[in-house]
């Protein structure tokens, strides 16, 4: 990342982690005329954006009732659902590493009579959507047992609701199992029986448990079922480390590049972008602004993830985008000696694909 780039911003900012959690009252000063500052310029400027979000997220430990003021309030309100599409369609971190992954998958697919498909963190359904539309080209494939897991309800109801409606619009039969619950709490081998061959999938989801030991026993579980592929989509970023002024610069230089690219995206408006912002800027809150105990995005490099796989006796499949992908908006996607597909913008690899089975 260039540094001069990112004055006064990233280095002012890291000036003031070096005096925390002992701030005094001039420190506090200084931080809430620096957040008046990029406050007041961030409509059209990505790093005074960036800052703010950060600058929120680090008041929770000041205590600032000036930065406290409300950002998100009306300023750059979108629909959920325009949100929604603009991640699909138009982000290529998750548009381009989605699309890699459903074709992985529906090639798996190829020659099978029967397949289940095991979506983890399957939220409203929209990736299971797409692998759906893409496996009506199978002509072989007479069934497709979808099982999703999903802590969250209404999501998970809204996924059943789609899926089942695609059953009159494609050849083959399609079954349907909700699990709402984390993958951590399910214990696969206690399931009925999977037909078919089975595919797993964890499209940013499985950084979302919480511990080392769980994530671990989580993999191992999914092994039991002898999956044929276990695709991950995740961020390649150290967010599960406990040093706060490690994981501060880790989690700026990561959201700066993903701010970047945002700042490239074609076709769409100013508050369109800066919604998509505010959109990881909770993301930014988690990872900075709440107590270890209290963290939810808890991101580890790709690398990690690997070991973890390997240590199941997963074997680690290289070599699966069977045709170039040019991304746009400065991301360059490519294969990494360590394992994983990467997508990156300058130096940092933001997100990876990876493969096993």
């Amino acid at each position: 990342m260039n540094r001069s780039a990112l004055a006064p911003t990233y280095e002012t900012l890291r000036q003031f982690m070096q005096q925390a959690p002992q701030f005094d009252a001039t420190a506090r000063q200084d931080i809430e005329a620096f957040f008046a500052d990029c406050k007041a310029g961030m409509d059209d400027d990505s790093e005074k954006l960036l800052a703010t979000l950060f600058l929120k997220a680090l008041n929770i430990r000041i205590n600032s009732e000036f930065i406290g003021e409300n950002i998100y309030v009306g300023k750059y309100e979108i629909s959920q659902i325009q949100l929604f599409n603009i991640l699909i369609e138009k982000f290529p971190f998750v548009r381009f590493s989605q699309q890699i992954t459903n074709a992985a998958i529906v090639a798996e697919m190829q020659g099978c009579p029967e397949v289940t498909l095991l979506d983890i963190g399957i939220g409203q359904g929209t990736q299971v959507l797409h692998i759906i539309q893409q496996a009506k080209t199978l002509p072989g494939l007479r069934k497709l047992h979808i099982v999703g897991i999903e802590p969250y309800g209404e999501a998970l109801q809204r996924a059943e609701a789609q899926i089942l409606a695609c059953r009159e619009q494609v050849p083959f039969a399609i079954e349907w199992t909700a699990l709402h619950t984390v993958a951590e709490q399910v214990d696969f081998a206690a399931l009925p029986p999977l037909p078919g061959k089975i595919i797993v999938n964890a499209s940013l989801a499985l950084h979302h448990i919480q511990s080392d030991a769980l994530r671990q026993q989580t993999i191992a579980r999914i092994k039991q079922l002898n999956p044929g592929a276990f695709i991950l989509i995740e961020p390649n970023v150290n967010h599960y480390e406990p040093d706060f002024l490690q994981r501060f610069q880790n989690c700026y230089r990561h959201f700066y590049h993903i701010f970047q690219v945002i700042d490239r995206i074609e076709h769409i408006s100013q508050a369109d972008k800066n919604a998509l912002k505010l959109f990881f800027g909770r993301e930014i809150e988690d990872i900075i602004g709440k107590d270890e105990k209290d963290r939810f995005e808890k991101h580890e490099p790709a690398t990690r993830w690997i070991e973890r796989l390997k240590q199941q006796r997963f074997a680690i499949r290289e070599n699966f985008l069977h045709q170039p992908l040019e991304a746009g908006c400065g991301v360059d996607i490519r294969y990494h000696r360590e394992g994983f597909l990467g997508f990156s913008h300058g130096d940092e690899t933001v997100l990876a694909v990876i493969y096993a089975n």
